[in-house]
């Protein structure tokens, strides 16, 4: 019987347990030779999808790198959906926000990461987060030992919509939280935080991405963007009322 949960043994096939748990864990999988396969497995899967970034002719979306896409992957459709959804944003990253004088590099648009953390995971009805809202005190724990501060879980249970959970993501200014809430008919809103060592002027604003708005407002050293379903009112009353509240 399998007695060690998946969480675990991610972790050891991340390299994130210390020796000793390592030792114990090894111990276990030894005496379960078909779990043993399996996080060997998990790691040729971690090295093949390694070898296909490092090959791409553009950087791959920092946000989805091998470690986070293999901890929301149990299909092999899924992986390859990530992958794609990787090298299109490196390609998108490249245009978005115009050129600004003659000769001027493009930028990306302000927290367009998380628009893109959207669409990959606001769709996946099976594992869009990590830690699941019933294990909300450790859920805040977590996230705010991965970012370096405390984190307070905004609550939008006045706006119809519960938490659902979280995971992290890592990008180029260091790692990111990905919160989701979800309304009783299936509607699903993210709030996302992550370092930035920049501050761009506005440092705050709204923007239309097709069928999506994000708010999205620098402080202190972080960026926080609120993404939704821009045909949603609820979408827009959230999104005005969280940055006086975090």
């Amino acid at each position: 019987m399998n007695d060690i949960d998946d969480t675990e043994l991610q972790a050891y096939v991340d390299g994130r347990l210390d020796a000793r748990r390592c030792a114990d864990l090894e111990a276990r999988l030894a005496a379960q030779p078909a779990l043993a396969a399996r996080v060997a497995a998990w790691r040729e899967d971690a090295r093949q999808l390694g070898e296909a970034l490092r090959r791409a002719t553009r950087p791959a979306a920092p946000q989805l790198d091998p470690a986070v896409i293999r901890r929301g992957l149990r299909r092999r459709r899924q992986r390859l959906a990530l992958l794609c959804a990787s090298w299109l944003l490196a390609v998108g990253l490249g245009v978005l926000g115009g050129w600004q004088g003659r000769g001027a590099l493009a930028r990306p648009a302000p927290m367009a990461d998380a628009v893109e953390a959207y669409r990959v995971f606001a769709s996946d009805r099976l594992r869009p987060v990590e830690l699941r809202a019933g294990q909300g005190a450790d859920l805040q724990a977590w996230l705010a030992g991965r970012l370096g501060r405390p984190l307070a879980l905004p609550d939008l249970g006045t706006y119809g919509f519960a938490l659902l959970g979280g995971r992290l993501l890592s990008t180029s200014e260091g790692a990111a939280a990905l919160v989701f809430y979800e309304s009783a008919d299936g509607r699903r809103i993210s709030f996302y935080v992550r370092p930035s060592r920049r501050q761009p002027e506005p440092s705050v604003g709204t923007r239309r991405d097709g069928p999506l708005t994000t708010r999205w407002w620098f402080h202190d050293g972080y960026g926080y963007a609120v993404v939704g379903a821009a045909d949603d009112a609820r979408t827009r009353a959230i999104q005005d009322a969280l940055p006086d509240t975090i």
